[in-house]
């Protein structure tokens, strides 16, 4: 699919039936327990090598709490629906969290999704 498909198939979709997946690999930071998702700088290794020198080859986007909790759940298998529930379960003591996590889900996803760093299943 093009660029213009993708947009009206995700304007057409009900998000909690989309399937997101992860495109970029991620660490945790071990003391915060934050996810940090590598972004690699070039897809050609020799010129990554020959342009970056000593640089890293990754931008490192970090994510706080939130997003670092719905990043971890993105397995690939489970849909935006499951997802949320999952998100409901575990923030069920936290009033604060649960308000508005619908909303606050479809725009962590929407940006993912705008930065490449996720596609959905059903674009795929």
């Amino acid at each position: 699919m093009n660029l213009f498909e993708r947009r009206r198939f995700l304007k057409k979709a009900n998000l909690l039936d989309l399937t997101p997946v992860r495109l970029h690999e991620f660490e945790v930071d071990e003391v915060t327990g934050k996810v940090v998702i590598l972004v690699k700088k070039f897809k050609n290794v020799q010129f990554a090598h020959f342009a970056l020198g000593r640089h890293s080859p990754v931008i490192r986007i970090k994510l706080d709490e939130t997003g670092s909790e719905v990043w971890k759940i993105i397995d690939g298998v489970s849909n935006v629906a499951a997802l949320l529930d999952h998100l409901k379960t575990r923030w069920s003591d936290n009033p604060e969290k649960t308000s508005e996590l619908e909303k606050r889900l479809a725009g962590f996803l929407s940006i993912m999704y705008d930065n490449r760093y996720i596609s959905f299943r059903e674009i795929v």
